[in-house]
């Protein structure tokens, strides 16, 4: 399969799952959860998914493992998406990118204050 149609592939499973996991799953904390990129194999046969979450008192390992718990539950629903003949198996990570981003926002704010605020 050609690396656009790997691409193209790659896109509509970040949009279906990201519906899915919005509309169809049943754990109240998903709805924090936010896809933030899916990283398909060559062979389609896997997809490692990574997310974060907007909710900052949310136990990141705990969710995780719920997330990688009901990934058969979004293999499945993603397959009737899809319409594929095959669906690849899904594995969810953490991405701390915006955690960090917004750590480096509230460190700027501290030294901004602490020399003071210009006239």
């Amino acid at each position: 399969m050609t690396s656009r149609r790997i691409d193209h592939l790659t896109e509509k499973i970040h949009q279906k799952l990201s519906a899915i996991i919005q509309r169809e799953a049943n754990d109240p904390r998903f709805t924090w959860v936010t896809i933030t990129g899916v990283k398909l194999a060559k062979d389609q046969s896997f997809a490692t998914v990574t997310y974060t979450c907007f909710k900052p008192t949310t136990d990141i390992d705990s969710l995780t493992a719920s997330l990688n718990r009901a990934a058969g539950f979004f293999s499945h629903a993603l397959g009737r998406s899809l319409k594929s003949r095959s669906t690849p198996k899904l594995r969810f990570d953490y991405d701390p990118g915006f955690d960090y981003a917004q750590e480096m926002d509230e460190l700027l704010a501290n030294l901004h204050d602490a020399e003071g605020k210009p006239t």
